[in-house]
């Protein structure tokens, strides 16, 4: 079997009927007498003490000690101790199993099996909240571990979230991503689907964004599949993106680096550097983990006008630190900062067919964030409290120079954000969780251009509040979950713009929302999960520009002065299942959504200005499909792909929206296909290939008719390796067979030579390059 390579497992699960251990479960908790001994054998005295269920692979023990417990404690604290100081930690399983993994990952040796990384069934993930394996959960859901995109050379975002099924993404090239999950798609209002650093929350308030975060030292990646209102809130209409940085910890110090160079065809010589390490500073109470990068990537995109050569560069700086403290067995106390420094003194990844930069504007590009956040998490007999609050801003300023003048814009994002809950955590038919979150949120923008007499400047403040429940029974007579929660959501937004110095106020408008979630998951045989779901997203509405209100009212045309809030309701059947001694992994998926009041855009008559109102909605359609098959643990071949039939349910006039047409940026297709092998070919020493690639369909843009669809999108990334006992190195070959195909719509801007400037994103081409990396590990025992 694989996983948890149970070949080797002990499964220990001995009930206890009474005696010398004490009372098990009780509110005084349990009486443990478990000296220091061998850790297979305290975990087995732990298991005949509390009458619970511990599953551990017996070599990933062997050797390691524990230093015992004795003293009256839950089950939770008696375990955390037993491992203390072991380099083992503990994850309950949702069937209650205390599961039993490395803190930090092992080597594997020659006369070992090598496993290249987990599966995503493998991955404990918290997408309810809670831990859990993914099989169990009854959402469609793809999970990555961080070591797994260190391995496979992953920068960010864009170079591997669409290999979830039903996510499309591309890269702007100047600090942000554009994300698509399930066809939901919009470039107006807040996000429309979630984004979460950490368990920090974040929204563009009236535009979307979803900031870079640079693949590195990361835990795992999660993207949750469809609304997910009830747990993660607003904005998380067509899914979720979590992505969890590596924490504090307290028992191991770790010390990693990695440095590549490359060479981009047509461009410059990339290189980049990127480190992290770990120390426990007070064994068991007190640790710190700080990572960094830097990277200069030169650009690609050449101006034939001006004679300027490989314009689009880039320059990343990341900074993180995180702090965990344990003053007791009970609490944890977390704490981080996130830094990025994004600079993109020569445009985005836009150009011409032919590789030209645009002859339209080209803005140099500036995209900064700061995070702060502490959350702290106290066990309970039973529960386990959690809270956090998070501080971010982000800072997007923009200059170039247009008609002979000079253009500037600047968007500054503060959120600020807090929630409790509380969540069962005792083997019990029934886990639930309920919780308060509030946030506050302000964005401001300025824009200028003095050629034409334009100074505007405007703020918008949101002030959103929620209470939220969710709960799963285990049926006492069928291996049956139901699941039902509700969130109730009210945000207060409110703005002014000031034209010249002119202010005029936006009195905005509140918004209210319930968004219930059911499910019903079935679990026939061990490892595998149907499912049947209804789910409701939401989105507050936005305010509309007082430029466009003052244009339309001369024209006898009516704009609201708030856009009403938008929702979403999806119907889903799914299912995954582990077959052939979980060989075979499937997962499949079909799903109708209904997106009502879409926000979209209006011309406002010849003024070469829009206005925004609510549309008919949005109908969405799709299916998804997943395989993985594991070959004698060396080789692993995954296959995905997606179907999207997005639609518009309503006719706008002045515009190429009419019933039925394909709702704007979103791939109907996408697909993807992943070859990795491994095999230790001598003493100490494993060799690693793998070979991937991506595929969306063209997407286009019928909002304005003029603009043209993209291409079909074929990326094929290969990579080849060595690990050693504390040094990998690779050579790999991104963009294979050098696609530079419109990856999104390509935009048509008239020029005053009367020649179309006609442009669309693209991938880097052809990047050729080596990357070492060393890892070194130790425990503090």
């Amino acid at each position: 079997m694989t996983g948890l390579r149970l070949a080797a497992l002990i499964i220990c699960g001995v009930a206890w009927l009474g005696g010398a251990a004490g009372e098990a479960h009780g509110g005084t908790g349990t009486r443990f007498a478990i000296p220091a001994q061998d850790l297979a054998g305290a975990l087995k005295a732990f298991a005949r003490t509390t009458g619970q269920q511990v599953a551990f692979d017996a070599r990933m023990v062997a050797g390691r000690r524990s230093r015992g417990v004795t003293g009256t404690l839950v089950a939770e604290v008696a375990l955390g101790r037993l491992l203390l100081g072991s380099g083992m930690k503990a994850i309950r399983g949702s069937s209650g199993v205390f599961i039993i993994l490395p803190a930090t990952p092992v080597q594997p040796s020659l006369d070992q099996e090598a496993k290249p990384e987990q599966t995503a069934t493998d991955i404990i993930v918290t997408a309810r909240k809670r831990d859990e394996r993914a099989i169990d959960v009854p959402i469609a859901l793809s999970a990555v571990s961080g070591e797994a995109l260190e391995r496979r050379g992953a920068r960010n975002l864009s170079d591997f979230l669409q290999e979830a099924p039903g996510v499309g993404i591309y890269d702007y090239g100047s600090g942000a991503q554009k994300i698509t999950i399930r066809g939901i798609s919009t470039s107006l209002g807040a996000n429309e689907n979630g984004y979460y650093l950490d368990d920090l929350p974040f929204t563009g308030v009236t535009v979307p964004i979803a900031p870079d975060v640079r693949a590195w030292d990361l835990d795992r990646v999660e993207v949750l599949r469809g609304p997910q209102g009830t747990l993660f809130g607003e904005g998380s209409m067509g899914g979720t993106v979590r992505i969890l940085t590596k924490g504090a910890d307290l028992n191991d110090w770790e010390a990693k680096g990695s440095t590549y160079v490359s060479s981009t065809e047509g461009g410059g010589t990339n290189r980049g550097i990127k480190g992290a390490f770990n120390a426990p500073i007070i064994p068991g109470v007190l640790a710190v983990r700080v990572s960094g990068t830097g990277e200069h990537l030169p650009g690609w995109i050449d101006n034939s006008t001006t004679g300027g050569r490989n314009l689009n560069e880039q320059r990343f700086t990341t900074f993180r630190a995180k702090a965990r403290f344990d003053p007791t067995d009970r609490l944890s106390i977390n704490g981080s900062y996130w830094y990025y420094n994004g600079d993109f003194p020569g445009g985005d990844a836009t150009a011409t067919d032919d590789g030209q930069q645009s002859r339209s504007i080209v803005l140099t590009n500036l995209a900064k964030y700061r995070l702060y956040g502490v959350s702290a998490h106290y066990r309970l007999n039973g529960a386990e409290w959690f809270y956090s609050y998070s501080h971010n801003k982000l800072d997007l300023p923009q200059a170039g120079s247009f008609l002979g003048g000079m253009l500037t814009t600047e968007t500054s994002i503060v959120v600020d954000a807090h929630e409790a809950r509380l969540a069962s955590s005792a083997s019990s038919p029934l886990q639930w969780t309920v919780g308060v979150y509030a946030r506050d949120a302000k964005r401001a923008d300025a824009f200028n251009f003095a050629l034409f007499g334009l100074d505007n400047t405007g703020e918008v403040t949101s002030k959103a509040r929620a209470l939220f429940g969710e709960g799963t029974y285990s049926l006492p007579f069928a291996p049956v979950d139901v699941t039902a929660g509700l969130r109730y959501y009210h945000e207060r937004l409110r703005g002014f713009e000031a034209d010249a110095g002119v202010v005029t106020d936006q009195p905005g408008g509140t918004y209210e929302s319930r968004n219930p979630r059911v499910s019903i998951a079935w679990h026939p045989v061990a490892n595998s999960t149907f499912y049947v779901s209804a789910a409701k997203g939401f989105r507050a509405g936005q305010l509309q520009p007082t430029t466009s209100i003052a244009l339309a009212k001369p024209l006898g045309i009516v704009l609201p002065s708030a856009l009403s809030q938008d929702s979403i309701w999806t119907y889903e059947i799914g299912g995954k299942a582990e077959l052939f001694d979980r060989t075979l992994t499937l997962e499949a998926a079909t799903y109708r959504s209904n997106w009502r009041d879409v926000a979209v855009r209006i011309p406002i008559a010849t003024t070469g200005f829009n206005g925004l109102i609510n549309s008919a909605g949005i109908g969405v359609t799709g299916a998804e499909l997943a395989a993985t098959l594991s070959v004698r643990d060396i080789l692993t071949i995954t296959v995905n792909g997606s179907y999207t039939d997005t639609f518009y349910k309503g006719s706008i006039a002045g515009t190429g929206i009419v019933k039925g047409a394909p709702v704007d940026d979103v791939a109907k297709f996408t697909g993807n296909a992943v070859i990795d092998y491994h095999h230790p070919i001598a003493a100490g020493i494993t060799g690693r290939g793998r070979i991937s690639w991506q595929y969306s369909s063209p997407r286009r843009f019928v909002s304005f008719p003029e603009y043209l669809p993209g291409d079909p999108i074929n990326r094929v990334n290969a990579r080849v390796g060595f690990d050693l006992d504390q040094l990998s190195i690779a050579a790999f070959i991104d963009n294979l067979t050098d696609d530079r195909g419109a990856v999104s719509f390509r935009t048509v801007q008239p020029q005053p030579s009367g020649v179309d400037d006609v442009t669309a994103y693209r991938l880097r081409p052809r990047t050729v390059g080596i990357e070492l990396s060393m890892r070194f590990f130790g425990a503090l025992r």
